[in-house]
């Protein structure tokens, strides 16, 4: 699963996401979230688990502030193993929307604080703002950031 999520996160305009096989150097250890952002040089982390009982699979993923420890966003997924590769599939593909939404939004709060933006800074403010919906005000307060 790490591995096509990470797949699927890497394909969001603007992001940058570590190998799998760095994320797994932290696997099982307990390291503080800071230590995490300083030498991976991140800014977010998803944490996660997969717990199998019977014939059902739950996923609990994590978004997290590397700098204040905040967490952003968490969801649940709750699904039959009927089939584990669509499963796998349905949730990795959920999990990338939500959090190119969630990552965007973080973003567009932080850099709301940025005395000089740049242009990734505009960009991410703007994407804010079309994820509020498709309505007049919206479209005009985006297009100010584009």
């Amino acid at each position: 699963m790490t591995a096509s999520l990470t797949t699927d996160l890497s394909r969001i305009s603007g992001s940058f996401v570590i190998g799998r096989n760095t994320a797994f150097t932290y696997k099982g250890k307990h390291v503080d979230l800071k230590q995490i952002g300083r030498e991976l040089n991140v800014r977010y982390v998803l944490d996660g688990s997969v717990q199998r009982s019977g014939n059902r699979l739950r996923v609990n993923v994590q978004l997290i502030d590397t700098e204040t420890s905040a967490h952003l966003w968490a969801e649940r997924f709750d699904k039959p193993v009927a089939d584990l590769f669509d499963m796998q599939d349905e949730i990795v593909a959920r999990l990338a929307r939500q959090l190119g939404t969630q990552l965007i939004a973080a973003e567009a709060r932080r850099t709301e604080q940025a005395p000089h933006p740049d242009s990734m800074d505009l960009y991410f403010q703007g994407m804010a703002c079309v994820n509020k919906g498709l309505s007049p005000a919206h479209m005009t307060q985006a297009r100010g950031f584009f």
